[in-house]
């Protein structure tokens, strides 16, 4: 059906107001992959500016997959693969609990 997930960015005082929603790219492995290529350009003190650039990569990256690849949404599902936090104060990323990534450097600025 797909390989679906929700990813949730926070920041020092919380999360972000939507989820990113990835259809086809939601392994540990593709979820990884694309906050590591956002890091540098989502700003580590602002989960809505992280989100917004967290998405534009997730879009770049998925753009010839079709119209059911990436979407926003304001609540988290358990998909195929759950529910990913990326807790960029803590520098890591969690799937359903457990950490998945760690040591992420976010942008500074």
């Amino acid at each position: 059906m797909g390989n679906r997930a929700t990813i949730e960015v926070k920041d020092e005082t919380g999360s972000a107001p939507c989820y990113a929603y990835v259809h086809w790219d939601g392994s540990p492995e593709q979820v990884i992959e694309v906050v590591v290529k956002a890091a540098p350009v989502m700003r580590a003190r602002d989960c809505q500016y992280a989100m917004a650039r967290l998405i534009g990569t997730c879009h770049l990256e998925i753009d010839t997959k079709g119209g059911l690849s990436l979407g926003v949404t304001d609540y988290k599902e358990e998909f195929d693969n759950g529910h990913y936090i990326v807790d960029m104060p803590k520098g890591k990323i969690t799937n359903e609990g457990k950490v998945i990534a760690e040591g992420l450097e976010f942008g500074q600025f």
